[in-house]
């Protein structure tokens, strides 16, 4: 155990989303390079409904 008191932690929520941004954009690029803009439609729009599910069963 460490004898160093607990204290509270950086907040880094705001950096992790940003970075998370830039990823997905990047990606999204790369697969509107590779594959063209409708799959990258399909792709956001299933995975809009991903997260939606996901932030319901988190709510209940």
């Amino acid at each position: 155990m460490s004898q160093y008191p607990i204290r509270r932690v950086e907040d880094y929520s705001d950096a992790f989303l940003a970075s998370l941004w830039v990823l997905l954009f990047m990606g999204f690029w790369v697969i509107a390079a590779a594959f063209g803009y409708l799959w990258v439609a399909v792709n956001a729009y299933c995975l809009n409904h991903v997260f939606r599910w996901i932030g319901r069963i988190n709510n209940r």
